[in-house]
Order: C-alpha cells, then structure tokens, then sequence
C-alpha cells in the first residue's frame, strides 16, 4: 500500500510542475506516505494538481 500512496504523491507532485526531488524532498516524501492513509494522500495529490493548473484526475 504504501508504494500505492508513494505513486499517488509523485503524480500530485508532478502534475503540479516538481520533477528534481532532492534528497530533503524524498525524504518528506517518504515521511508523508508513512503517516497518510489513502484518502488523504489522494486529497494531498489532488491539492497539488489543482495548484499546478492540471485538473483533478489523480
């Protein structure tokens, strides 16, 4: 599951324009998906694609 919510999040991150993750960021990254259940790493996901002008579909 939890490499479900990982994918979940890079597709958020990317729809909103973040490709270059540093080590930091991976690191969050990693750290949200371990505390976050489904629904709200797919909230998460969708936040950032609304903010990156790409719709809502994740």
């Amino acid at each position: 599951m939890a490499d479900r919510r990982h994918q979940v999040l890079m597709a958020g991150l990317s729809k909103a324009g973040l490709y270059d993750l540093t080590q930091e960021d991976t690191a969050a990254l990693q750290e949200l998906v371990e505390r976050l259940d489904e629904p709200e790493v797919r909230r998460l996901a969708h936040w950032l694609a609304a903010a990156g002008g790409q719709g809502v579909s994740v």
